[in-house]
């Protein structure tokens, strides 16, 4: 099986904009691993700065910082639900029927 080649569309050392390489090139310049950077661009058609990012960095493909940090704020946990009757609704799935 032929490897998928994909453009290069961004500024790197190692990579020329415009020229075609593998997930296993991309992975190389980024220092991932090529597993990691074949997920990373499953269903992409051209590789942009974003997808050499490395791994658990708290921003996105297109470079917009995104908060992966922790839910729990100030000492309480802080919900996703939005009214009270999900909240309520949310303690009430968690109980156990039977003791």
């Amino acid at each position: 099986m032929a490897a998928r080649l994909l453009t290069f569309r961004g500024k790197h050392p190692d990579l020329i904009t415009g020229q075609m390489y593998s997930s296993r090139d991309y992975a190389k310049a980024a220092n991932i691993s090529p597993k990691a950077m074949a997920t990373r661009l499953n269903q992409v058609l051209e590789v942009k700065d974003g997808h050499l990012r490395p791994l658990n960095q708290s921003y996105d493909y297109e470079g917009n910082s995104v908060d992966r940090g922790s839910r729990n704020i100030a000492g309480r946990n802080q919900t996703r639900f939005t009214s009270r009757a999900e909240q309520i609704s949310g303690e009430w799935i968690t109980k156990r029927m039977i003791k």
